[in-house]
């Protein structure tokens, strides 16, 4: 079983990849988020995780004046050094659904953030083999949303469920109910 340590660090890494991977001309192209470019996917993930530091008290890099692309292996990597840090890791503090720790937060949030947004950004970039999610992920992500079928549908959250066919994979089920319409 893996940690919360290990499973960021492995949606990080697949993330990260994937920046690399955009292409220059990529970078404008529309998303599956409306609204966003893939360039804008990415200072989601960056100001969130940065916002996140902010409000706990983590240790957050220096990223002014940088694009959310030069500024992402900062961010990721306090991110990581926060949950490699038992001290910080465990911190408690009362979060939106109740007690939490900065552990479990990213666990359950960020980790997930990163699952969901490769996909978005790959899909936005053409870039096929980044998009498919591994069963691992997808069963993360369906654990991370138990309990918050109410919350993940509002406003700036996880679009209306989409349909999907019969005979849709795990992945395409996934991505509908979090409000994804999957390509055919």
């Amino acid at each position: 079983m893996s940690t919360p340590s290990q499973r960021f660090a492995a949606a990080a890494a697949r993330f990260t990849q994937l920046v690399a991977d955009v292409p220059s001309h990529g970078w404008s192209a529309p998303s599956p988020c409306e609204g966003w470019s893939a360039a804008d996917v990415v200072a989601h993930v960056v100001s969130t995780e940065l916002d996140f530091m902010a409000q706990r008290g983590v240790a957050a890099p220096e990223t002014d004046g940088l694009a959310p692309v030069d500024a992402w292996p900062a961010v990721r990597d306090a991110m990581q050094a926060a949950l490699d840090d038992p001290t910080t890791a465990t911190r408690a503090f009362d979060g939106y659904f109740g007690p939490t720790t900065i552990e479990a937060t990213i666990d359950r949030f960020y980790s997930m953030d990163l699952i969901v947004h490769r996909w978005d950004l790959a899909t936005a970039t053409g870039l096929a083999g980044h998009a498919v999610l591994h069963p691992v992920e997808i069963e993360q992500v369906r654990e991370n949303l138990v309990g918050l079928e109410a919350a993940m549908r509002s406003p700036g959250l996880f679009g209306p469920e989409q349909p999907v066919d019969g005979d849709a994979t795990d992945q395409q089920r996934l991505l509908a109910y979090i409000g994804r319409a999957t390509p055919p």
